[in-house]
């Protein structure tokens, strides 16, 4: 069984209730403290810290040995063996009972407090009181003598009655000190656990309120900066030439459409020639103007909640008054409780000592009288017998005197103790009144910040949709990349598969030509059971491969809003320019493999293949023009998703280099030696914007140091990317350097495929061993790096589509970051 102590918060009382482990819950112990107060009255408080305890908290251990220490502190307490110290200290714990009506205002006053016994003089004994003297025996003689020595031990007798009454009232009065006592530091203690509860339901509304007005602030000053910048971008075409670099603040009515979004407008009947006239602008005016309202209905209510709480929590000055009268009212108990411990002990061994003597004369008288009546007749001792009893009852009825005395100074002890006790129980009855007023406020304060705060919510729900004018002219850039590169990829699915069924073509052709090459040779001379009987399908011509494009619906319907020349910082110029000239180097470089494949092919080949490779020289110029045209439109598919992805990163690409205003792929007519001067003034041109780039990439690396000393309290991580960022290889690789690789497509399994920023430096691929799902960039550490030669196509040797006999490298990388 489990003895739990609970203490009344209104008078310190204190009730046992005794539980099994398993009946030790919530419910149990207010039905069980029924007889106390009812369930319904009740409000049960467990600490430190202070609150309602819960099955899990009163059945863990540590909960049990922390109330039995307070039970042992408490006995302490009582004893005057220990001070009254705050239980946090000690890591004590007690369970204290308060009623909801004691909270009330009209709650009835607390009786005084009346020890028993009463303060006051004791009920004494009187000589009719006494028990009367045993009967004399039939052979004594009752003379005068006899009589008058008697008087004296009835006498002595009532002084030691009296003797016992002031010592058992010494130690009744004592007890009944100490217990009062006992329910003083109780309720001293409930005052502590109600404060205490008090200032959690103030920290936490402090909390609440501090959380509600930074979140206020903040939504304060984002609306103001979002309704200037709405007004901005819903003014007919002014542009604020003080920040027209960024375009922050310039208007929509200032920033015209693409001539093809235009013709589209208007071939629908709309006329639409910026892009504030694709805004309802009438209806997002209207909504500016209720989130203007919402707004200062939502700060007036803020100002209002603001005088709430000074009110509800009160200040810091109120509160220290009322923390040091509960403080007086504490040393009040510890000085009666050393009073008690050093007064009532020292006046209660006392009484006990003088009782002991009054006992020890009583005792003595009898003796005496007895020796004197045996005495009597030969008339010696008389006269002594009667002096000693004389002096005997002097000294009995002095030692009366003192102990009356010290009666009285410990009945005016326990009258303070009850006096003190008294006040306690009123002062209790008010504080808890106020503490209750208090909660009640803080809780409607609470209350209303939850309220605020909901329509604070809201408020930004409403305000972020006039983020959606603001934040148009990027999404309109966006948009055009979008566009831009859905075209790419319905060009380059389209070229890849015409150059597809071209192959296919070319190579039915070829095999029909070495049938019939075989057929009119060697096959003229084979007997009809190899036709019928060995390969029915010998003299057969090969299957016709002719499979259908699907329609592009999607590509008709895309606008041709070519590629767009958006101004950019130095500081993006070493990634994006960097990735333009590279493709385009790659290119150069698969032109250059591509064509000495295929002179090899034709020397190294000879014999029975002599007639395929005859027909392939007179017949490939035309689909070699269309893998030339496929892989073109493949690249610029993945240029249009690198410059996708850098500008989602927050990067400003350069402008788009159009390859169409140079043949880099020469017709079958023209001669070996323009398609070369063609080549070589090609990458002459990409040499000096490589040149450029280098140059550009320089000045970002002044102006990157410039920013560092500004940026050198940003976050960890944000430097690190940082540092990291300037660091990146494009030059070379080796093991060690930091790459930037970029999904360009998707591979074997439809797994994407990422290619690493270069200059003049390609086919560096990351292999797919070193991340986990389709992130948007990978950044990594080269710890590994292995060559290869590109095999035929869609083979495990050429997972990346190379042609053949190219050179590329799979690098191992440790992830840095990715995103």
């Amino acid at each position: 069984m489990i003895r739990l102590r609970v203490l009344t918060a209104s008078t310190g009382a204190c009730t046992h209730i005794s539980l099994h482990p398993n009946e030790l819950t919530y419910s149990t112990i207010r039905s069980r403290l029924a007889v106390v107060l009812p369930v319904n009255d009740q409000i049960i408080l467990l600490g430190p810290p202070y609150k309602v305890p819960k099955d899990s908290m009163l059945r863990n251990n540590d909960t049990i040995s922390a109330l039995r220490l307070g039970d042992e502190e408490d006995e302490l307490i009582q004893s005057g063996q220990c001070s009254l110290e705050p239980a946090e200290r000690t890591g004590s714990k007690r369970l204290f009972l308060f009623s909801k009506r004691a909270l009330a205002n009209n709650a009835p006053e607390p009786p005084n407090c009346i020890l028993d016994p009463a303060p006051g003089p004791l009920p004494m004994p009187t000589q009719a009181d006494m028990p009367p003297p045993p009967p004399s025996p039939a052979d004594v003689v009752e003379t005068p003598l006899r009589n008058a020595l008697e008087l004296y031990v009835r006498q002595l007798m009532l002084d030691v009655a009296k003797g016992r009454v002031y010592a058992d009232g010494a130690d009744l009065r004592l007890a009944a000190c100490r217990k009062c006592l006992s329910e003083m530091v109780a309720i001293a203690h409930a005052l502590r656990a109600a404060v205490s509860n008090l200032s959690d339901h103030r920290a936490g509304a402090v909390r609440q309120r501090t959380q509600f007005n930074s979140d206020f602030l903040d939504a304060a000053s984002f609306y103001m900066d979002l309704l200037q910048k709405f007004e901005l971008r819903a003014g007919e075409g002014y542009v604020d030439d003080t920040n027209a670099f960024c375009g922050e603040n310039e208007s929509l009515g200032s920033m015209p459409l693409h001539p093809s979004l235009v013709a589209a407008a208007r071939s629908s009947g709309r006329i639409m020639e910026t892009l504030l006239d694709t805004v309802p602008l009438d209806r997002e005016k209207a909504w500016a103007n209720k989130c203007q309202i919402a707004h200062e209905r939502l700060t007036a209510s803020a100002e209002d909640l603001e005088a709430a709480f000074g009110t509800a929590v009160g200040t810091s000055s109120g509160w220290s008054e009322e923390a040091q009268e509960d403080l007086a009212a504490e040393d009040i108990i510890k000085m009666l409780v050393s009073e008690v411990d050093d007064v009532g002990n020292r006046i209660r061994s006392s009484q006990s000592e003088k009782n002991d003597i009054l006992a020890s004369n009583q005792s003595e008288a009898t003796r005496i009288v007895s020796t004197a009546v045996r005495n009597e007749s030969k008339e010696v001792g008389t006269e002594s017998a009667f002096s000693s009893l004389e002096e005997m009852a002097k000294s009995s009825s002095s030692i009366l005197i003192t102990m009356e005395s010290d009666d009285n100074i410990l009945s005016q002890l326990s009258q303070r103790v009850a006096d003190a006790k008294s006040a306690a129980m009123k002062r209790m009855k008010s504080r808890l009144r106020q503490i209750s007023i208090a909660q009640s406020e803080i809780a409607r304060v609470t209350s209303t910040v939850s309220v605020l705060q909901h329509a604070l919510t809201q408020l930004k729900t409403d305000i972020g949709h006039l983020e959606h004018v603001v934040e148009l002219p990027s999404s309109y850039q966006s948009f055009l990349t979008e566009i831009q590169r859905r075209r790419a990829y319905c060009n380059a699915f389209k070229s890849t598969f015409d150059a597809t069924v071209e192959k296919l073509n070319l190579l039915r052709a070829d095999e029909v030509k070495l049938r019939e090459e075989f057929l009119r040779g060697p096959g003229k001379h084979l007997m009809p059971a190899f036709y019928e009987i060995f390969v029915p399908t010998l003299a057969t011509s090969p299957a016709v491969f002719s499979p259908q494009l699907p329609d592009m619906l999607e590509f008709q319907t895309l606008p041709n809003v070519g590629y767009q020349s958006n101004q950019y910082n130095s500081s993006s110029t070493e990634s994006a320019s960097t990735l333009m000239t590279s493709q385009m180097k790659e290119m150069e470089t698969n032109v250059d493999t591509k064509d000495q494949s295929a002179l090899v092919s034709a020397d190294e080949n000879s014999g029975y293949y002599d007639v395929m490779m005859q027909s392939m020289s007179h017949g490939d110029a035309a689909p070699r023009r269309k893998d030339d045209k496929a892989e073109r439109a493949t690249l610029r598919y993945e240029n249009a998703v690198l410059r996708q992805k850098l500008e989602q990163a927050g990067v400003k690409v350069p402008p788009y280099i159009d390859s169409n205003s140079t043949t880099i792929y020469p017709d079958e007519n023209d001669s070996t030696d323009q398609r070369y001067k063609e080549q070589d003034r090609k990458i002459s041109s990409l040499e000096a914007e490589l040149e450029r780039t280098r140059k550009d990439l320089e000045a970002a690396r002044v102006a990157s140091a410039q920013k560092e000393d500004v940026n050198i309290r940003r976050k960890s991580d944000q430097e690190t990317t940082q540092q990291l960022s300037d660091k990146i290889s494009h030059t070379s690789f080796e093991v060690g350097d930091i790459g930037l690789f970029m999904p360009t497509g998707r591979g074997r399994g439809g797994k994407r495929i990422y290619l690493a920023f270069h200059s003049s430096c390609p086919h560096r691929y990351l292999s797919p061993d070193c991340i986990d799902g389709s992130p948007d960039f990978v950044l990594g550490r080269i710890v590994y790096q292995e060559e290869f030669v590109a095999g035929a196509l869609n083979t495990t040797r050429n997972p990346f589509g190379l042609h053949v006999g190219t050179k590329f490298w799979v690098l191992t990388v440790e992830v840095v970051k990715k995103g």
